[in-house]
């Protein structure tokens, strides 16, 4: 009788070769660090008013400028 094809378990596998392992663990560190870059500079440009505006005593309009985006 034959025996049936077994299923690949998704995602980790005891059975990976190590080249695999290191590659997803590569690919893990640097989608964290670009996400983390950018919600860094989404806060700080959050943080320096980026693009508010307010009157001043003299009734003069003015632009807060942001911090990266020029």
């Amino acid at each position: 009788m034959n025996e049936p094809e077994r299923i690949r378990p998704a995602g980790r596998s005891a059975n990976d070769p190590l080249w695999l392992c290191v590659a997803r663990w590569v690919s893990y560190v640097i989608s964290a660090t670009v996400i983390g870059v950018l919600m860094a500079v989404f806060l700080i440009e959050w943080m320096a008013g980026c693009g508010e505006t307010y009157i001043d005593a003299k009734g003069v309009q003015n632009v807060n400028e942001c911090v990266f985006i020029r």
